[in-house]
């Protein structure tokens, strides 16, 4: 860049002979070596229009033709994508002589006298400017003549229609319909069997918002382009299979296909320069082999290697750069997933009923009475049976449905509270988790999460004391401080916050400065065995220590053993929860428990 702005053709329009003397000189001692003087404007006129200059320094005030006029006649000829790189050079500063200047075309002053150190500052400003311009409009210009050419290609092609019949107008691969008549037709030559891999591209939305539709179509290209690369080397086939997937066959089966493919990621999924950045492509993919079976026609086991070839993608993350074989766990994993959403929907909309809650007691380690519980949501479907919210949770967070099943169990935790005020005399607080989603769906549609929870505490007449929101770090990742200003809300109604699953994420501490939380709850992780860990039992009494010092309450989760609760008691941990205690309850069994006198008899 620097010898490209020595190199710069500069062109210094001046009446007086002085002051063109000046401004060269100075240039050439600082370095430009392309400085050229006039005193006439209309010779520097024509001048400019037969090789245009890099920089125009112009005097505002000449006869016969002014500067306005210059940068008129200039700006007739410029193109639309174009600007007049021109900075006024005037012994006038005032406004109305800058704005006719800048209303002219100008893009900077430099008054008279001359200031050497700011002249050669804002010369060097316009000429930094001016290059990157250049530069950027060569590369469009390029880029688009890259896309017409492949354009063109394209249209030359539009007469042949037995070729446009069979290949994808983006790539000029081979069609989904084309690729498995070949398919067909290459397992009939090859006895001993084919690979087929499905590949997807994904990630191409940065590229798509950066440069637009055509150039994530050159990148396509790009990417067929090197898988056809690699198959053509095995003699195999390539198509389009649909969007950004493509289709690879490999004629041979075996442990000589993984290599193939191996190369075939590697050049894929890299990073691809354009322009002044690089776009790193990522995606996924799975193969699997054609095996003819008994009486079975050719077309039906290539349908069934595509299908299992598209579990084995599915099953992989969208930027793991991975391909990888298919094997049946796969296929059951994706239908009963996709049989889980189905039911999921069905019963979100006609039978929520089959949603209810379990309460696992949270007890006083001193007194050991119950203080609390935690809801737990249970799914008891009338065919499939219990379904794990491990299971169906992910699925309504992705879905959308988190939303309306989060007020579901906010609704039957608010009517158990009135249940125990009803047949115990009292309550205890219970605990709701809170997912992220939650939050960030109710936000994309308008609304609050704050408005619905409030709006149900008065609906239930409950007391905001008897209940708690259990918020994990990933309901943080996103809209931190939005999120931090709405628990403040719920914090200030009189709701307690508990930070979830302390200990598992790396920002855990950083958390606690902002959050408005009364509770921390620790992951069973550091209470698993912390009897006989003694590492472990010094990090579980670190976080006891530290939420005391906080003012926080701190409940220990997943406690099973005697040894866990000795361990804890001497932490002077106060709250527990655990199998050693109790499981989770069903609501009347949980009543049960509360209206027992005395302390709470462990369940080990």
């Amino acid at each position: 860049m620097v010898n490209a702005i020595s190199a710069a053709r500069i062109l210094i329009v001046d009446d007086n002979a002085a002051n063109l003397t000046v401004l060269a000189e100075l240039l050439d001692m600082a370095g430009y070596t392309r400085v050229y003087t006039e005193q006439s404007t209309r010779q520097a006129v024509t001048r400019w229009q037969t090789q245009p200059f890099d920089l125009l320094l112009l005097d505002i005030r000449m006869p016969d033709m002014d500067g306005h006029a210059v940068m008129a006649a200039l700006r007739a000829n410029l193109a639309c994508d174009d600007y007049l790189p021109c900075i006024v050079l005037t012994a006038q500063t005032d406004r109305e002589t800058r704005e006719a200047a800048l209303d002219a075309g100008a893009i900077d002053f430099i008054a008279k006298p001359f200031d050497f150190d700011e002249t050669l500052k804002r010369i060097k400003t316009a000429l930094n400017t001016r290059l990157l311009h250049t530069k950027t409009r060569n590369q469009l210009t390029e880029f688009g003549q890259t896309i017409s050419a492949q354009t063109e290609a394209l249209i030359a092609k539009d007469h042949d229609l037995a070729y446009l019949a069979a290949h994808d107008s983006v790539t000029g691969l081979l069609n989904r319909r084309a690729v498995t008549m070949r398919m067909a037709e290459l397992a009939k030559t090859h006895p001993g069997g084919m690979t087929c891999a499905l590949i997807e591209v994904t990630d191409t939305d940065q590229l798509l918002l950066l440069e637009g539709v055509e150039s994530v179509d050159v990148f396509l290209r790009r990417v067929s382009t090197q898988l056809k690369m690699v198959i053509d080397d095995h003699l195999g086939l390539c198509g389009v299979w649909g969007g950004q997937t493509f289709l690879c066959i490999l004629p041979f089966m075996g442990d000589a296909v993984r290599p193939v493919f191996e190369r075939l990621v590697a050049s894929v999924f890299t990073s691809m320069a354009r322009f002044d950045f690089d776009v790193s492509l990522h995606g996924r993919g799975g193969y699997s082999p054609v095996v003819l079976g008994a009486g079975e026609t050719h077309e039906a086991a290539i349908d069934a290697a595509i299908r299992r070839a598209g579990f084995a993608l599915a099953s992989l993350h969208k930027r793991s750069n991975r391909l990888v074989e298919f094997n049946q766990v796969m296929a059951d994993t994706a239908l009963r997933r996709n049989l889980v959403e189905r039911e999921l929907n069905l019963a979100m909309q006609q039978n929520p009923e089959q949603f209810f809650l379990q309460f696992q007691p949270k007890v006083d380690l001193v007194f050991e009475r119950v203080v609390g519980c935690e809801a737990l949501l249970r799914w008891d479907h009338p065919t499939l049976g219990w379904i794990s919210p491990v299971e169906f949770i992910p699925i309504a967070e992705e879905k959308g449905q988190i939303e309306a099943l989060g007020l579901i169990v906010l609704a039957q935790a608010l009517q158990f509270i009135q249940r125990m005020q009803r047949e115990c005399g009292r309550a205890v607080m219970v605990a709701v988790n809170v997912s992220g989603y939650q939050f960030e769906l109710m936000r994309a549609k308008g609304g609050s999460l704050v408005d619905e929870i409030r709006d149900l505490l008065e609906q239930y007449q409950i007391d905001p004391v008897y209940l708690e929101l259990e918020i994990t770090e990933s309901a943080l990742m996103s809209g931190f401080d939005w999120v931090i200003e709405k628990l403040h809300r719920l914090h200030g109604m009189g709701i307690s916050v508990a930070l979830d699953d302390f200990g598992t994420g790396y920002s855990s501490f950083s958390f606690l400065q902002k959050l408005p939380i009364t509770t921390l709850k620790i992951d069973r992780s550091f209470v698993d065995n912390a009897a006989n860990m003694p590492r472990q039992a010094a990090l579980l009494g670190g976080i006891v220590r530290m939420a005391q010092e906080l003012g926080l309450v701190t409940v220990a989760e997943g406690v099973e053993t005697f040894g866990d609760i000795e361990l804890l008691k001497s932490f002077n941990c106060p709250i527990a929860q655990g199998y050693y205690y109790s499981r989770p309850l069903m609501p009347d069994a949980f009543i049960h428990l509360l209206n027992q006198p005395g302390r709470i008899t462990p369940a080990h």
